[in-house]
């Protein structure tokens, strides 16, 4: 225990004042002194319950937002397909639109009807049922208001559907006549209870309250549901009120749970349309955690008023004890206060950790969709390009002049260049998406970190110039460090770039250094320090909060992407270890790697992934003969889909699609002959494309499997780790060629004959 060693007091003179003044100042002080105090922080505590739901509310709006966009993209579908059509066409195809609105309704969740209405307010064609039931719409406020001239996006109040009997607010628009008259309605019901299930993954309590609601006040979806189904929030409500006033963001104090209650209320305009979500917190909420906080306070503020009192009471021969009291006091007191700095600046670094850990899961899944996307352009580029080629069946073709000049001129060709650059682009953007947030495939090795640096010198001085010093402070017998090389010599390039861009035109002085920065009992416990200093500088507070946040960079316009300290922060906390930033304006800036040490007994090199050989005579292009080969492809994206089946067709193959695991599986089991399964590992549905191929497998033992994915969440990654010990796995994007060689290989890892895959099949299909 510490002591302290305190030097002897003189005798303190007699108190100057009544004994009754100084008792009543002994209990003033400290009550003022709490009262401050709480004051203080009850006003702290409101403004951050008032930062966080107007977080929360934009959090709310971006994903309104993108719902109301994909449903006015559906509308916009739907009216494509009936440009030109009058009624009696649209009648006599009603089953071929009903399907159409079936198929869309299908991949929109928060859909639960799409509509076609005649101008007389009859219903046309509904995706729910065919043919159309007999209903007449034409009293509905939506259609008198289109018949009356608007043709905008409209959004009716919330209604129990005829056709449908769910609950379901409605997106609307007028389908106009080629003469500018009204012509009927196109019309998708939006189902309230898709916001809710949002809305409940936000935040977690029975106080969490959210709502959409028009601008008249009109509540289109709220969480709790409201007490009835057309409920409109009164208009001389504070939240209406500021709407009113034209405000399209804000926290006011308000009640739109209308229950009496008084909360704070933070509301969002969504896009240009008429439509705010708002998030709410009861004030009872903010002042039960105000309570919480100043009960440590108030403790403290009577045990000293206590002790002031007594003191008091004992008159002027125990002087001396109550100046040793006081002073005891003012050190706890001291100590106390830095004991909650410390815990503000751990709840500081917990909040940048989960907001760090909320981006990397957004990136992830934009990297997803994003590869997705360039699987389907490139793949469509290469068949286009195929297919310019296959229709022209001369090498060239007469000019404007009379001169000859190629079918695909150079024009044409570096246009199609350009567009395959810009999709290998992409990729590397969407690979560097992936690497901060920690969903990319790493090769953990024992690897020594002074071995690795000084192989690297070469490249680092090249990469610093002649007008950097690089110094170098290896520390001498370091255990190795678990890491993947090659992504620890990316990392390490990016920090000495970073650093050289930090300097000022005339130079300046980096070291590296290594060292034991967490030393353990055991071999394995303990972390490998990687320090990367600059003499640059500096950063500002503000930027080093947010320094490892994808694209953010304090660097001039085209000098940098900001996305170098965002992948080291991923490679690293992907490894285990962790990634700090010490900077200050002025004084430069030390990036320190702390990774975890390797047990040479227990941490071997992780070994690669079978890889199969094409075997000989079996070429991508060559794959499908002799016996036209079959194959079923499975992904829920129809764009990529499409450009996959198409390509196995081009390449001579029997395809058939599937938009999701259980539709594949059904056709598994109807016995269809199949020689090859290539599916999607991230898919909706509740059955992954791992479990497809294990399903697919126990039906068929000798059928071929081949996996595809751009990005496995933590919900399916450990079924990705189990799978890709069984089944190959084909990253995305992919091109043509990619995909066939792989299907070539997949073929030559089956221990069977060629065709053992489809013969296994159509045993299947006889039994």
């Amino acid at each position: 225990m510490r002591q302290s060693v305190r030097a002897p007091l003189e005798p303190a003179p007699r108190p100057a004042f009544p004994l009754r003044l100084l008792l009543l100042a002994a209990l003033l002080v400290p009550a003022l002194a709490f009262a401050v105090a709480a004051w203080r922080e009850h006003v702290r505590l409101h403004d951050e319950a008032a930062g966080s739901v107007d977080r929360t509310a934009a959090i709310a709006q971006e994903h309104a937002l993108k719902v109301i966009e994909t449903n006015t993209l559906v509308l916009d579908r739907i009216e494509d397909s009936i440009r030109g059509l009058g009624w009696e066409e649209i009648a006599a195809r009603e089953r071929e639109i009903h399907e159409a609105l079936q198929a869309l309704e299908a991949h929109i969740e928060q859909i639960s009807a799409l509509h076609l209405i005649r101008p007389d307010g009859r219903l046309a064609a509904i995706s729910v049922a065919y043919p159309a039931p007999a209903v007449d719409l034409s009293e509905r406020a939506y259609f008198q208001r289109h018949m009356a001239g608007e043709r905008g996006l409209l959004f009716g109040e919330p209604i129990i559907g005829r056709s449908t009997g769910r609950p379901s607010f409605t997106m609307s628009r007028a389908r106009t006549a080629p003469d500018g008259r009204f012509d009927g309605v196109v019309l998708g019901s939006v189902m309230p209870a898709y916001f809710e299930r949002y809305w409940t993954t936000l935040v977690a309590g029975a106080d969490a309250h959210f709502g959409l609601v028009r601008a008249d006040g009109m509540l289109l979806a709220r969480l709790p549901p409201p007490p009835a189904l057309a409920t409109r929030l009164p208009p001389d409500a504070a939240l209406m009120r500021a709407i009113a006033d034209g405000r399209e963001r804000g926290v006011v104090v308000a009640d739109p749970a209308l229950d009496g209650g008084r909360r704070l209320v933070g509301f969002r305009r969504v896009g240009e349309h008429p439509l705010y979500v708002f998030h709410a917190l009861s004030l009872e909420a903010v002042r039960a955690a105000w309570l919480r906080h100043v009960a440590l306070s108030g403790a403290l503020a009577l045990l000293a008023a206590l002790v002031l009192g007594a003191a008091t009471l004992l008159a002027a021969r125990r002087w001396q004890a109550e100046q040793r009291a006081l002073a005891e006091l003012a050190r706890s007191a001291a100590e106390l206060r830095a004991e909650i700095a410390r815990r503000e600046a751990a709840e500081e670094e917990l909040r940048a950790a989960q907001r760090l850990e909320a981006v990397g899961r957004l990136t992830g899944g934009v990297a997803h969709d994003f590869n997705n996307l360039l699987t389907a352009i490139l793949g469509s580029l290469q068949l286009l390009e195929r297919h310019l080629e296959r229709q022209m069946p001369e090498a060239a073709v007469p000019g404007p002049g009379g001169e000859s000049q190629p079918l695909l001129d150079a024009r044409t060709r570096r246009l199609l260049a350009t567009a395959r650059d810009a999709v290998e682009r992409g990729s590397r953007l969407t690979a560097s998406l992936l690497a901060f947030s920690r969903r990319q495939a790493l090769r953990a090795e024992p690897l020594d970190a002074n071995a690795l640096i000084g192989a690297m010198l070469p490249l680092l001085r090249r990469a610093l110039g002649e007008a950097v010093e690089l110094r170098l402070e290896l520390g001498a017998g370091l255990p190795r460090c678990m890491a993947d090389a090659a992504q620890l010599e990316a990392a390490l390039l990016n920090l000495v770039i970073n650093a050289r861009d930090a300097l000022p035109p005339e130079g300046g002085l980096v070291t590296l250094r290594t060292f034991r920065a967490l030393p353990a009992a055991r071999p394995g416990e303990g972390q490998i320090g990687i320090a990367v200093s600059d003499t640059g500088a500096g950063m500002s507070p503000e930027a080093r909060a947010r320094a490892f946040e994808p694209f953010f960079t304090t660097k001039p316009v085209g000098k940098g992407t900001g996305l170098g300290l965002s992948q080291v922060y991923g490679v690293v906390r992907q490894l285990g270890g962790d990634v700090t930033i010490d900077s200050a304006p002025g004084q430069g800036t030390t990036v320190l790697l702390r990774l975890p040490e390797a047990d040479a007994a227990d941490a071997p090199a992780v070994p690669d992934p079978p890889a199969a050989p094409t075997p000989a005579g079996a070429s991508a292009e060559g794959l499908a003969a002799p016996g036209m080969r079959s194959v079923l492809v499975v992904e829920d994206d129809p764009a990529v889909r499409e450009m996959a089946a198409e390509t196995f067709r081009e390449a001579g193959w029997q395809v058939r699609e599937a938009p999701d695991g259980r539709a594949a599986l059904a056709l598994l089991e109807g016995g269809a002959a199949l020689d090859l399964l290539f599916t999607d590992v991230v898919m909706p549905g509740g059955l992954s494309g791992v479990e497809l191929a294990e399903a697919a497998r126990r039906l068929r033992p000798a059928l071929a499997v081949l996996l595809a994915s751009g990005y496995v969440g933590e919900a399916t990654a450990r079924e990705e780790d189990a799978g890709a010990a069984a089944f190959p796995l084909l990253g995305k994007p992919y091109d043509r060629a990619a995909l066939l060689a792989a299907a070539a290989a997949v073929f030559g890892t089956q221990a069977a004959a060629p065709a053992a895959g489809a013969a296994s099949a159509r045993a299947d299909a006889a039994a």
